[in-house]
């Protein structure tokens, strides 16, 4: 806790010193004389005090001197607002907004009130923990949608398999079949699974399952229909 108000005092003392009239193209300048073999995906003018700049999959933030260059999550201090989180989650949606309904597998509860997007390898060992779940999450009106994808490229065995799962006349007795590690015939056509990794990729789907919220949220991991249904309904966040 002291080292989380330590942090807090330490960003408002350099935000109150650093505030200057410097535009994004200086921002994008400065960056690049100091760190030329860095690519720079995006530079946003949070406010007079700093640059929320992007690079790969993390956030940094410049102060408006161009004196300090910070690593973290951003707390706007007046409303307790995670800034970076806020950036992140509309990111997430951004990328989820892409997704084609075509290109999932979906399980519809009777009444839909919320809906997971749920990256998920037929060879992991937690994802098939999760599918287990997901009866439990239909009778919450959960809908699942499902993105095949395999986690270690497409060069992977798994990547065979779910382009057959995919290809199936079935899909969801396909799947509930390879989820119970049962055979299902080799088949192929034409399928979005080597699009579901550049998807995944870009959500920075480091480890499977990951499931993400409408809201931008993501759980990582297997979690229990309770645990799930708590984040849902705002008993708890994350």
């Amino acid at each position: 806790m002291h080292k989380i108000f330590l942090i807090i005092f330490i960003m408002t003392t350099i935000i109150s010193c650093s505030q200057t009239n410097n535009s994004k193209v200086d921002a994008q300048k400065a960056m690049e004389e100091k760190y030329p073999n860095i690519k720079i995906d995006s530079i946003e003018k949070v406010n007079n005090s700093f640059f929320e700049i992007a690079i790969q999959d993390q956030l940094y933030y410049l102060t408006s001197d161009f004196k300090h260059l910070i690593v973290g999550s951003v707390i706007d201090f007046e409303t307790g607002s995670n800034l970076t989180e806020n950036k992140m989650k509309r990111e997430r949606i951004k990328y989820l907004s892409k997704i084609n309904d075509k290109n999932v597998i979906t399980y519809k509860p009777d009444s839909t009130k919320y809906i997971l997007t749920i990256f998920t390898d037929t060879s992991c060992p937690y994802c098939q923990k999760l599918h287990n779940e997901v009866d439990n999450l239909l009778m919450n009106d959960v809908e699942v949608r499902y993105v095949l994808f395999s986690r270690n490229g497409n060069d992977d065995d798994a990547y065979a398999d779910m382009v057959s799962i995919w290809c199936s006349k079935d899909q969801k007795d396909a799947l509930n079949r390879a989820f119970d590690n049962d055979f299902v015939k080799n088949q192929s056509c034409q399928n979005p699974i080597s699009d579901n990794y550049s998807i995944a990729r870009d959500l920075k789907v480091n480890g499977t399952p990951m499931i993400f919220m409408e809201n931008g949220l993501v759980i990582p991991g297997y979690v229990t229909t309770d645990k799930i249904m708590s984040i849902l309904t705002g008993n708890i966040s994350r």
